[in-house]
């Protein structure tokens, strides 16, 4: 199958200045639009609130990064009617504020493709059409990787066709790819089989695959419980998200009629 090109924000450049990219795939932060399957359980506002926390730290993570000259980086955003470079500057203005337009180090791209497997891939192609050597795809919804982590990842990249970043139900979080390889085909979305299944796709394909140690991302609410985990140990890591998760707890304790001090 033939990827469908994506339509960037900003124009394209023929020659990227740095040979990595970043790419974090996001969606509008709307009620009822995202991390529905967590709003079940928690409602809609409270996950899409929680979500923009996630956002909101990931900005402020990544863009001094790829400002710095770390990696170019890249939101791949959906809908594709979204204003997403408004949606981030309402969440952290200091953070989108360094973006030069133009200058290429952070920019914005629709996702295109039914289904996420084919998004992935499009994404991906994208990415390595604009001349990346090596691009990184991951998702918005591990509020709790670091910069370290996908460093580790384009540099296991310098030796690999492939890395791969595995979450604890048996999916993942982050793929990398040292030029372009269809991966996805065949690989089923959101399912405790996904990362499995693209891992034996590469190794069909006969590439080599690095593997990254595994975390987990937020879906429902028991994910909740291990991101508290994590944040408690260092809650500096993703403080807008910390906040959202006491906000998030208050609130169940105030709909089950607690009284705290």
């Amino acid at each position: 199958m033939t990827p469908i090109v994506p339509r960037p924000v900003h124009p394209a450049r023929t020659v990227p200045r740095r040979p990595n990219l970043l790419m974090i795939a996001a969606r509008e932060p709307t009620p009822g639009f995202t991390k529905t399957r967590l709003g079940l359980a928690i409602g809609m506002e409270a996950a899409a609130n929680l979500y923009r926390a996630f956002l909101t730290d990931l900005i402020d993570r990544f863009t001094p990064a790829a400002v710095s000259g770390a990696f170019d980086l890249a939101w791949a955003f959906t809908p594709a009617c979204c204003d997403f470079p408004k949606v981030l500057s309402a969440l952290s203005p200091a953070s989108v504020r360094v973006i030069v337009p133009g200058e290429g180090a952070v920019r914005f791209v629709a996702q295109e493709g039914k289904g996420w497997d084919v998004r992935q891939r499009n994404l991906l192609a994208w990415g390595h059409a604009q001349g990346y050597e090596r691009v990184i795809l991951t998702a918005s919804d591990s509020p709790q990787m670091t910069v370290a982590t996908v460093c580790a990842a384009f540099a296991a990249l310098a030796t690999h066709d492939v890395a791969l970043g595995r979450v604890h139900d048996g999916g993942y979080y982050l793929i990398g790819l040292r030029g372009f390889h269809d991966v996805l085909t065949g690989v089923p979305m959101s399912t405790v089989t996904a990362a499995d299944a693209l891992r034996s796709r590469a190794d069909a394909l006969s590439l080599s695959v690095a593997e990254l140690p595994p975390t987990f991302d937020i879906d429902e609410a028991a994910d909740l419980d291990l991101l508290r985990a994590a944040l408690a140990h260092d809650p500096a890591l993703a403080p807008a998200t910390s906040e959202a998760l006491r906000a998030v707890a208050a609130e169940r304790v105030a709909g089950a009629g607690v009284l705290t001090a």
